[in-house]
Parts: structure tokens; C-alpha cells; sequence
């Protein structure tokens, strides 16, 4: 028996090698983004290695639900909450969800308080 694949490998699969529409839509979006920023490498953009490699970067900064509960310790109702109320952007593909890694880093960089800050002028 195999090993599972991670979400990166399922992901880079599908838009790597799927023919549905929006895989499609989505290599032709990163390929004109490449070209446009590349002017000069415009002959390299060709390259099947460096296209996917670039690809298979970006894929990685994305996370399913599981991740991110076992990441922040947090229950699925939780999650549930932090998309609801807006505080936590995702991408659905299906029936499942995903998560910009930037995104999770930043709700907790925002909500970061040191408990010496928090407890400031109180009495003990």
C-alpha cells in the first residue's frame, strides 16, 4: 500500500494535469502572469520544468481544513466561525476548503497580545 499524498501533491495534479475548465483557466492565468513579469526570460517560459516547479511553489502556500485545525489547535465549529464572520479567507474547490497559509499567519499576527501589555495598570 502506498502512502497517502499530501494536499500539495492532489493539488499540483489536478492543475498541473487535469482538463477540466477551471484547471485550465488557471495554467493560463499563471502563464501570462509569467510572461508579463519576465519579459526578458520570455524564451525560458516555455520551459515545462520551470513553469511547474513555480506552480508546485504557490501550491504549497495552501492548506485544507485539517491543517489548519491541527495548526492552530482549534475545532471545526471554530473554523467555521473565522470564515462566517470573515476573518479568515478561503477557496473552495467542491466540497473542500482551502487556506492561504499568508492568511493564517497574519489572523495570528494581528491578534497577538503579550500578557504584560494585556494586564497593564490592574491590581494583581
Amino acid at each position: 500500500m502506498s502512502n497517502p499524498k499530501s494536499i500539495g501533491e492532489i493539488l499540483t495534479d489536478y492543475f498541473l494535469n487535469s482538463q477540466e475548465n477551471f484547471a485550465v483557466a488557471f495554467r493560463n492565468h499563471f502563464t501570462s502572469i509569467e510572461e508579463s513579469e519576465n519579459s526578458e526570460l520570455i524564451s525560458c517560459a516555455g520551459c515545462p520544468a520551470n513553469k511547474n516547479s513555480q506552480l508546485i511553489e504557490k501550491l504549497e502556500d495552501w492548506l485544507d481544513n485539517q491543517d489548519v485545525m491541527q495548526a492552530l489547535h482549534v475545532s471545526p465549529r471554530t473554523l467555521q466561525t473565522l470564515r462566517s464572520n470573515g476573518l479568515l479567507p478561503f477557496s473552495r474547490i467542491g466540497n473542500k476548503l482551502y487556506y492561504r497559509r499568508q492568511d493564517i499567519i497574519k489572523i495570528l499576527s494581528d491578534n497577538y497580545t503579550m500578557r504584560k501589555i494585556q494586564n497593564y495598570g490592574r491590581d494583581k
